[in-house]
């Protein structure tokens, strides 16, 4: 027959078993923001396969975050490294906001070269490679000085998942679009 002591001391065991699997299930506490579509954290890095738009050849590209202090953070894209930042209001790179709270369809905020970035998509669910992604959205980002368009999609903590740039161009008197996308291969947040 067991105690007292041994059948309370077996009930904290179960109840502590028991609160710290209801911890982990994923629920969110509080609203969410841009951070949670773009994780930045030291180790992070995503790979990409990306479709040119000359000749359609297919390379790998990457992104990783390098380094990091505090809310900025050091991210690499080939041999270019950028400087990010997480802000109480949303991610910034290189001084210009990617991500801007609060995330609702239609936000929309400037960039310093006179382009516009908007959401147009929330909750989107897409299929990327074998993969399909919840908790989507899609930013847009138009540019009158480079005649860029550029479609992002995030999908919630995870990152970019797909990217389309595209813009009209003239060669050899045809006028066509020239268009780029990259699609996630794979990714790992780094550390906690």
């Amino acid at each position: 027959m067991r105690s007292r002591r041994e059948v309370l001391l077996g009930a904290a065991v179960l109840l502590s078993v028991a609160c710290s699997g209801a911890q982990t299930t994923g629920q969110r506490r509080g609203p969410i923001t841009a951070g949670d579509y773009f994780p930045l954290r030291t180790g992070a890095a995503w790979s990409y396969d990306t479709r040119t738009g000359y000749g359609g050849d297919t390379v790998l590209s990457t992104l990783a975050v390098v380094g990091g202090e505090g809310t900025s953070f050091q991210v690499r894209s080939g041999t270019r490294t950028e400087r990010y930042e997480r802000r109480p209001d949303g991610i910034v790179r290189e001084g210009d906001y990617i991500l801007r709270d609060p995330i609702r369809a239609g936000a929309s905020w400037d960039a310093r070269d006179g382009g516009r970035f908007e959401v147009r998509a929330l909750n989107l669910t897409r299929r990327v490679g074998e993969r399909e992604f919840r908790h989507v959205i899609e930013v847009v980002r138009a540019s009158p000085v480079t005649r860029i368009l550029t479609t992002t999609w995030y999908a919630r903590d995870v990152g970019v998942i797909e990217i389309q740039a595209e813009t009209s161009s003239t060669v050899g008197g045809a006028t066509g679009t020239i268009g780029v996308r990259s699609t996630l291969r794979s990714y790992t947040l780094g550390d906690e």
